[in-house]
C-alpha cells in the first residue's frame, strides 16, 4: 500500500494554501484600500456628494407642483386675463357711448343758442331799426340772418351721430330749426320784393317763430330729458336749459296782430294726425305686409299724412327707419304746414339697399303733434325684400 503524501506536496495542502493565500491577499487589498488617503477622500467625497445630492433632489421634488395643479393655475390666470380685458373693453364702450350722448346734447344746445342769437340779436335788431317802415329795412342784414337760420337747420338735419336714445328727440329739433329757417327766408324774400306785403309776412313769421318755440319747449326738451334718463346720464341735463324764445315778439316795431293762416297753439282744440298711406318705389306698403323691390328699384318712401284735427299743424316730422342685417338706417322729412282735414305727401329717401333676398323691417312714423292724444295711427310697420 503506497503511503499517502502529506505536507506541501499534498494536493489537499495546496488547495488549503491557495484558499488561505487568496483570503489573505483579498484582506490585505481591502485593508490597503481603506488605508489610502486619496481613496478614502474620494470615497468620502463620493459618498458625501451622493448623500448631499439626495437631499437636494428630494427638496427639488418637494418644490415641484403636480401637473394638474399647474394646469389649473394657468387656466385661472387665463380666465382672470380675459375678465380684465372684458371689463376694460366694456368700460371703454360705456365711456364712448357717454361721450357720444354728451357730444350730441352739447351740439344741440349750441345750435339752439346760435338760433336764438340769430333771432334776438340779428333779426330783432334789423326789424327794430326799421321802425315799422319796410323801406328802412337793412335787406343785406336780413339776408344774413336768414342765412344763419338756414345754416343752423342744415347742421341739425345733416347731423349723423345721433345716439339711439335721442332718435325721438332729433326730429323735433330739426323741425323747430326748419320752421325758423323757412320763416326767416320768407321775410328776406318779402323785404327784397316790391309787393308791399312785408307787414303780413312779419305776422306769419311771428306765428311760425312761436310755434318753433313751442316745439322746443314741449317736445324736444321732454324727449331729450327722457333720453338722458334712459342712457343713465341725468347729470348732463344741465345742458338742456330751456333756450329763450326766438325773438321778443312785443318789441318788433311792426304790427303783428293779423292772423296767420289759422295756426294756433290751443290745447282745447282737437289735435291729431295719422298715416294715410305709404308707397315704396311706387308699390303700396300696407301694415304687416311686404313689398319686393326688383331690378333697379330704390327704397324711396312716399308717405301721405292726414291732419284729422281742428287746427293747422306746422312742422310735422315724418321718420322712416329701415333695419337691414348690416345697419339700422333712419331718415326723416318735415311737413311745413297741414290744414285741418288736409293730406300732405312727403318723400323720404337716402336708404342703402340690403343684401339680395334680404327682408328688412320698415317703420314709418308721423308726428306726434302737440296736444295729440291718440297716437296709435301714427305708425305703420311692414317689410321690404330686396329681390333680383
Amino acid at each position: 500500500m503506497a503511503e499517502r503524501p502529506w505536507g506541501f506536496e499534498s494536493p489537499l495542502a495546496h488547495t488549503v494554501w491557495r484558499i488561505f493565500t487568496g483570503l489573505l491577499t483579498q484582506g490585505v487589498f481591502m485593508a490597503r484600500r481603506r488605508r489610502r488617503p486619496g481613496d478614502r477622500t474620494v470615497s468620502q467625497k463620493s459618498s458625501g456628494a451622493s448623500r448631499s445630492r439626495e437631499p437636494r433632489s428630494g427638496k427639488r421634488r418637494e418644490r415641484m407642483l403636480p401637473p394638474w395643479l399647474t394646469m389649473l393655475g394657468s387656466l385661472l390666470l387665463l380666465i382672470l386675463a380675459f375678465a380684465f380685458i372684458f371689463f376694460v373693453a366694456r368700460g371703454c364702450v360705456a365711456t364712448q357711448e357717454a361721450t357720444q350722448v354728451r357730444k350730441y346734447v352739447t351740439n344741440s344746445d349750441s345750435l339752439l343758442s346760435e338760433s336764438s342769437n340769430a333771432g334776438n340779436n340779428d333779426l330783432q335788431g334789423v326789424l327794430a331799426n326799421a321802425g315799422g317802415d319796410p323801406a328802412n329795412l337793412d335787406v343785406d342784414a336780413l339776408a344774413q340772418a336768414a342765412s344763419q337760420t338756414e345754416r343752423n337747420y342744415r347742421q341739425a338735419l345733416e347731423y349723423d351721430e345721433v345716439p339711439p336714445e335721442f332718435e325721438d328727440a332729433q326730429p323735433y329739433l330739426v323741425s323747430a330749426l326748419g320752421i325758423r329757417a323757412s320763416a326767416t327766408g320768407d321775410l328776406a324774400d318779402a323785404a327784397s320784393s316790391e309787393t308791399g306785403n312785408f307787414g303780413e309776412a312779419v305776422s306769419v313769421a311771428v306765428e311760425d317763430y312761436r310755434l318753433s318755440d313751442s316745439i322746443v319747449r314741449n317736445h324736444y326738451l321732454p324727449e331729450s330729458q327722457a333720453a338722458l334718463e334712459k342712457a343713465g346720464q341725468q347729470g348732463d341735463q344741465s345742458y338742456l336749459d330751456e333756450p329763450e324764445p326766438f325773438m321778443d315778439y312785443e318789441q318788433l316795431g311792426f304790427d303783428t296782430s293779423a292772423a296767420s293762416a289759422g295756426v294756433r297753439d290751443d290745447p282745447n282744440a282737437r289735435h291729431g294726425i295719422q298715416i294715410k298711406g305709404v308707397e315704396v318705389a311706387g308699390e303700396q306698403l300696407s301694415p304687416g305686409e311686404d313689398v319686393v323691390l326688383t331690378g333697379s328699384a330704390e327704397p324711396v318712401f312716399a308717405v301721405t299724412v292726414v291732419n284729422g284735427g281742428e287746427v293747422v299743424e306746422a312742422g310735422v316730422p315724418v321718420e322712416v327707419v329701415m333695419d337691414t342685417a348690416a345697419e339700422r338706417q333712419a331718415h326723416s322729412a318735415t311737413i311745413p304746414q297741414m290744414e285741418p282735414n288736409g293730406a300732405v305727401s312727403v318723400e323720404v329717401s337716402g336708404f342703402r339697399p340690403g343684401e339680395l333676398e334680404e327682408s328688412a323691417e320698415v317703420s314709418v312714423k308721423a308726428g306726434p303733434v302737440e296736444y295729440e292724444e291718440n297716437q296709435r295711427n301714427n305708425v305703420l310697420v311692414g317689410t321690404v325684400t330686396f329681390g333680383i
